[in-house]
């Protein structure tokens, strides 16, 4: 039974057989990888609505004993649901059976759910989902953007890029819930560069870059590197110019070297995209009410302007890859106007 069971399930590798090791640790492997290629593969082909396992800490997926304890590494950025067994499985006694009940209907309910809302996105007749990253510093402008794709008939995700968000609307990009992206707060590549709290990863952008949905990019929030407090501040950047936002958020300003290495990663990244998108330079920095209110805010222009300049020069614009000047600020009503703008354009 099992020879036939691997051979359905598994992703074939060269012509060799695929063999259940006598190691029981190696045949767990195995198993493993052959469940999630059935599962990627189920998922592909709209046969399987959700997916629920139970077992020791050789097979767990969902319940047991062990996940009472650290469950980060294994949720990471997705929305799976843990039950901590409470007692070991191996017998239904009058605790189990309340444990295992209350997983089993939570997962029915689940499916129920996802089944209903499948059928309801049918019936509404969506163009598509779209992602949109966001801080306090572009909320003005995010509202603006949902707001008017909503009008236009689009779904929208907005994703504080906090690091975790970041990643989370990468993971939905990967597995098909969202069909484009306005990427319009990159606060997560600064905290990567320079050493922040909220990072990306070297792979941001790559699942975009695969999927090739239409994207359109702006980049705000660059001037600012996340700390928590004082004392996650590296002893090097003490004497920095740092702003407390709050009591647990410090934010240090970058430098021009740093926006420099910022354009790089990000010109790298956008060179490699092969399908329709837009680069929107936002050229006022401050908007009027704050230069009135701060002068000295004029002397914070030179690393940001160095950014957007570095930004037009490394990126290679074609056909498909265009590179949009706008005399905004990024929270003025009539760039978030030119943003969704680009984006109606490379989508039709």
């Amino acid at each position: 039974m099992w020879p036939e069971l691997l051979l359905c399930c598994s992703e074939p590798v060269g012509q060799n057989p695929i063999v259940l090791p006598d190691d029981r640790g190696k045949a767990v492997g195995v198993m493993s990888k052959a469940l999630q290629h059935f599962i990627k593969k189920a998922q592909a082909d709209g046969v399987v609505a959700g997916a629920i396992g139970l077992g020791g800490t050789g097979g767990t997926s969902l319940l047991s004993t062990p996940f009472s304890g650290q469950t980060e590494p294994y949720v990471k950025t997705s929305d799976l649901v843990l039950f901590p067994s409470i007692v070991d499985i191996c017998v239904i006694n009058n605790v189990s059976r309340v444990v295992l009940s209350n997983a089993g209907a939570a997962f029915a309910g689940m499916v129920i759910g996802r089944l209903e809302r499948f059928q309801e996105s049918c019936n509404e007749g969506k163009k598509g989902t779209v992602g949109i990253t966001m801080y306090g510093v572009t909320t003005l402008c995010v509202n603006v953007v949902n707001e008017r794709l909503k009008k236009e008939g689009y779904e929208t995700l907005i994703f504080h890029a906090t690091g975790v968000g970041g990643k989370a609307m990468q993971s939905l990009v990967l597995e098909g819930y969202i069909q484009g992206v306005l990427d319009i707060t990159t606060a997560e590549v600064a905290d990567y560069v320079v050493g922040g709290v909220v990072p990306c990863d070297s792979s941001c952008f790559d699942v975009i870059i695969e999927k090739k949905i239409p994207f359109v990019l702006s980049v705000r929030a660059l001037d600012m590197v996340t700390f928590g407090l004082k004392h996650t501040v590296p002893t090097n950047f003490q004497q920095r110019n740092i702003h407390i936002h709050n009591a647990q958020i410090l934010l240090m300003r970058t430098t021009v070297d740093k926006n420099k290495k910022f354009a790089g990663f990000i010109a790298d990244k956008l060179n490699n995209l092969q399908q329709r998108s837009v680069f929107a330079c936002h050229k006022r920095v401050f908007q009027h009410w704050m230069l009135q209110e701060s002068p000295s805010m004029i002397l914070r222009l030179l690393p940001t302007g160095t950014l957007l300049n570095e930004l037009q020069r490394l990126i290679q614009i074609n056909e498909d890859r265009q590179v949009k000047m706008y005399p905004y600020h990024i929270n003025d009503p009539e760039f978030a106007t030119a943003l969704v703008d680009s984006f109606m354009e490379i989508c039709s």
